[in-house]
């Protein structure tokens, strides 16, 4: 197997729609009503293997309070994917997507890995936006759309593991055309010189 390929995942969202709550149900298998809220950014680190590389995957969680935006925005630059969490008993959060979307696009190239998330599909009868609201959001965006739940667990562990896979994924097509412009430029090197000793033996004649 091939040495380690280091990726960088945020987690972005307004204040209280269970970003930390999906990171703990993730990481530990536990949900806690009494969730405290982000000051600033927590990490942790998953493994997985896909092809022949061995990821290291920083899950980055992130504060959305407004005094703490500018921390969130800096954490995006050098991004491998980003998991976009909305609540779907609050349709304002789903509105504020677009104002981290706007960052993502400010502060990173644009081909990462990208997913929208509806939170909280536990409280269905306090639900704000329809599926087709989000989908819609998510099409917009470019991107896939799943709906779920911190709480009960619904999805969670799927769409965590399927932005690792988007991410490397979308990171392999960036390494393979950085590789590919290299050696274009090599080669349009090694021409240029070709074409220049021609040059220099025709005048020699």
């Amino acid at each position: 197997m091939s040495e380690d390929v280091i990726l960088k995942i945020i987690i972005l969202g307004a204040s209280t729609v269970g970003k930390t709550s999906i990171f703990l149900r993730y990481f530990n298998n536990e949900f806690s009503h009494g969730t405290l809220t982000t000051l600033g950014v927590d990490f942790k680190t998953k493994f997985f293997k896909f092809e022949d590389k061995k990821l290291k995957i920083n899950y980055i969680d992130t504060a959305g309070q407004e005094k703490f935006k500018s921390i969130s925005e800096n954490y995006l630059k050098g991004t491998d994917g980003v998991i976009l969490v909305f609540d779907l008993t609050n349709k304002e959060t789903l509105d504020l997507v677009n104002y981290w979307a706007d960052c993502i696009k400010k502060n990173n190239r644009d081909n990462i890995g990208l997913i929208l998330f509806g939170n909280k599909s536990d409280l269905e009868n306090d639900r704000d936006v329809t599926y087709e609201e989000g989908k819609n959001l998510a099409d917009k965006l470019k991107c896939l759309y799943y709906e779920g739940s911190a709480k009960t667990g619904e999805n969670i562990e799927f769409v965590m593991n399927e932005i690792a896979r988007i991410s490397y994924f979308e990171w392999k097509k960036t390494a393979e055309n950085r590789m590919s412009i290299r050696l274009s430029s090599v080669a349009s090197i090694e021409e240029e010189k070709i074409n220049n000793k021609k040059k220099f033996c025709c005048k020699g004649k």
